[in-house]
């Protein structure tokens, strides 16, 4: 049996398929609830019962010390250079973003235009602020794993945006550890409060605050289905970067492709779970048997290839299409966390790519690579969402403040404009506020 099921382009079993969207099971909806009740009426103490119940039984002290750390000189290299091309990646974004603005206290000023009236005058001032929260939390898988690569491309873009405090959560091992390459990321980069949690726990405990971790205004960070399912129904007591589900990859490759890199790269992106989604799509049928054949080649060395193997045939899939359109069709209605263009025309199919998460680009750029160390954050949208969100960036930590001041003159011009809302919508003292101005003027 092939380790991917193979369909065509219009196949009505493949238009089933890309119509996925995120499924809520009803019995974790209510676990997640329960928990999430709990640390609101308990504090510490129930996220200290649950990592103990979940993760380590044994567990004293909820947060641990970051100075503690140790690590290989190779690892403590690799994580230097990560921070600082991820580091300029964001300073860059920013600086895009807030160009042209004048700096105003804690923000990076206000874009301001002015009312020009018919014989030249400017009156008044319209413009916004672009401010930092003030807190962020940074979800860090772990327990059973080592994500540093997680904390680097959650913190950074907080770092960048000017967020003052970022607290860290990630569940620990069994014995009540927290990754040394986690902590030591943690310590590059200035977090100083690293809470031992996971899971459910761990996010209510940074929405609403427990002793010794006051509640933070933005979450951002990868997770389970505990964790996502905790984001989800915080949300408003909380700003959150988004939902996510399995990590998922698309990898389109035409005849122009290395069969080897482009079956490296579908492999790489789904080694994390069995539930992860591999998409490969193909402009022929000769192209996709010779990455399929790869596939199975490379598998047969992969130390996680159970994990491949299931995530591929239960949740994989190959698409052979007829032309570029539709393969870029087929593309956009999945909406992949991650897209690889193996390609030499990458940059023609660029522009025709209006949803992915991210895009590597050409046969040089490994799906690896790009998740740990090129610049960009690697947690991104996924379950169909890259239709209408964005990979955590600087953005994900700032937001816009409208300011607005009239003079005299325009007060007097823009009455009777608001005084006719107010009487169309029913409210008599919005129009009163407005008049009062203009009868005070005159």
């Amino acid at each position: 049996m092939s380790v991917l099921r193979v369909l065509h382009y219009g196949d009505p079993s493949l238009e089933k398929w890309l119509d996925r969207r995120p499924s809520f099971d009803a019995g974790l909806v209510s676990v997640v609830s329960q928990t999430i009740r709990e640390v609101a009426e308990r504090g510490a103490e129930a996220v200290l019962e649950h990592t103990r119940r979940h993760d380590a039984p044994s567990l004293e002290s909820l947060y641990v010390e970051v100075g503690d750390a140790v690590l290989p000189e190779e690892h403590q290299l690799a994580i230097r250079i990560a921070i600082e091309r991820v580091m300029e990646f964001h300073q860059v974004q920013l600086d895009t973003l807030t160009e042209g603005w004048t700096e105003v206290g804690s923000g990076w000023g206000w874009r301001t235009y002015s009312h020009e009236h018919e014989d030249g005058r400017e009156t008044g001032m319209i413009g916004q602020r672009m401010l930092p929260v003030l807190s962020a939390g940074i979800y860090v898988p772990g327990g059973k794993a080592d994500y540093p690569s997680s904390v680097i491309m959650n913190v950074v873009p907080a770092l960048i945006a000017g967020v003052e405090r970022i607290v860290v959560a990630t569940p620990p091992d069994r014995d009540g550890n927290v990754s040394p390459a986690v902590l030591f990321a943690c310590r590059e980069l200035g977090v100083e409060t690293v809470l031992r949690a996971g899971g459910a726990s761990a996010i209510a405990a940074m929405a609403l605050g427990i002793d010794g971790l006051p509640r933070v205004d933005v979450i951002a960070g990868p997770g389970n289905k505990y964790v996502n399912e905790a984001k989800r129904q915080l949300w408003g007591a909380v700003g959150l970067d988004s939902y996510a589900g399995p990590s998922e990859v698309c990898v389109f490759a035409d005849d122009s492709a290395n069969a080897a890199f482009a079956a490296a790269d579908l492999i790489a992106q789904v080694e994390h779970a069995p539930d992860n989604v591999g998409v490969l799509v193909t402009t022929n049928q000769e192209t996709c048997n010779e990455v399929i054949t790869e596939v199975e080649k490379q598998l047969l060395n992969a130390p996680r290839a159970n994990v491949i193997r299931q995530a591929l045939m239960e949740h994989g899939v190959a698409v052979v299409c007829a032309s570029l359109d539709e393969a870029v069709s087929t593309i956009n209605r999945f909406a992949p966390e991650h897209l690889a263009l193996h390609t030499m025309d990458a940059a023609e199919v660029l522009p025709l790519v209006t949803n992915a998460g991210a895009v590597m680009m050409g046969l040089w750029t490994a799906q690896s690579v790009a998740d740990y160390c090129e610049g960009p954050s690697h947690t991104l949208p996924t379950s169909g969402s890259a239709r209408f969100a964005s990979p955590v960036n600087v953005l994900t930590f700032l937001r816009l403040q409208s300011v607005s001041m009239l003079e005299e003159e325009d007060a007097v011009s823009l009455a009777p404009t608001a005084e006719a809302f107010a009487e169309m919508e029913g409210l008599s003292a919005h129009g009163a506020a407005a008049r009062i101005r203009s009868e005070k003027a005159l």
